[in-house]
């Protein structure tokens, strides 16, 4: 075995927490004796430890959901969770990239209520942050708009931020978890619980997230703006755009709507300067 085979299968018994007794022989042959354990033991110490530093990272990535699950069980679900994802090579906030998907499949994690949620916020807050800077679509771009260019507009999304559903009141909770924090109170036993939002919106986006200023922010949003921002993401022409709206606020005044949720997006900032190119481009 050369040397990178031997770095591989150094790897391949470190990077997911695992029962290494069962190549006891095949490590002693690879590993240098130890004074007073045997090499499988060894390295099942190295290994430990290097999955609990990563338990220890991955807290202040997710500190909202290590502060609601606590010490013992926030440690059970990522030891379960990087034995199924191994960590890999990349900046640190991509440990815990598939943590959605491995919680909401769960068979144990998965009926801890709004956990999924919670994740999947603080993945997108971890996530968007380190976005590119893009120049922001202004008021003024705006108004430079011929008015016969209106209907064939397609203004691009900026890559810093998303939406997301959760039918539970996020904003409220995070004030007290943040509170919480600061107060230095003992992961897994807050006073308080998360609590459902008083009126559903059925599965469609109500959180945006996004970046401000280099910090990140979220708020819930109304119906008519998130149905808005998805046709921005859908990359449709503002004609379409005011017949999805149309269809879904029939009783809505559209092109006063249209234009109240344009402004919106301008002044969140949420839309990118280089859809005047998009738009010219799409006329020639």
């Amino acid at each position: 075995m050369n040397w990178k085979e031997e770095q591989a299968q150094f790897w391949a018994w470190i990077n997911h927490p695992q029962d290494l007794s069962k190549d006891a022989e095949k490590i002693a042959s690879l590993l240098a004796p130890h004074r007073h354990i045997g090499q499988a033991q060894a390295l099942s110490i190295y290994n430990n430890a290097y999955h609990q530093r990563l338990v220890d990272v991955s807290s202040a990535l997710f500190p909202v959901l290590y502060h609601t699950l606590g010490q013992e069980l926030y440690t059970q679900l990522w030891l379960s969770y990087m034995a199924a994802y191994p960590p890999r090579n990349g900046p640190i906030h991509r440990v815990g990239e598939h943590l959605h998907t491995f919680l909401r499949q769960h068979p144990k994690f998965a009926s801890l209520p709004a956990a999924a949620d919670i994740v999947q916020l603080e993945s997108h807050l971890n996530y968007l942050f380190d976005k590119a800077d893009e120049p922001a679509y202004s008021l003024a771009d705006l108004q430079a708009l011929p008015q016969d260019d209106w209907a064939a507009m397609r203004w691009q999304a900026k890559q810093d931020w998303a939406l997301l559903y959760s039918p539970f009141d996020l904003e409220k909770y995070w004030r007290q978890m943040q509170e919480f924090i600061a107060q230095e109170g003992e992961p897994g036993h807050s006073n308080f619980a998360i609590e459902a939002l008083e009126q559903d919106s059925a599965g469609q986006p109500n959180y945006l997230v996004l970046r401000q200023a280099q910090r990140m922010h979220f708020q819930w949003i109304r119906p008519e703006l998130a149905t808005f921002l998805q046709c921005i993401e859908q990359q449709q022409d503002f004609a379409h755009i005011c017949t999805s709206l149309a269809e879904a606020y029939p009783a809505h005044d559209i092109p006063a709507l249209s234009l109240q949720l344009l402004l919106r997006a301008i002044e969140l900032e949420l839309l990118c300067a280089a859809s005047a190119k998009v738009a010219r481009e799409a006329l020639s």
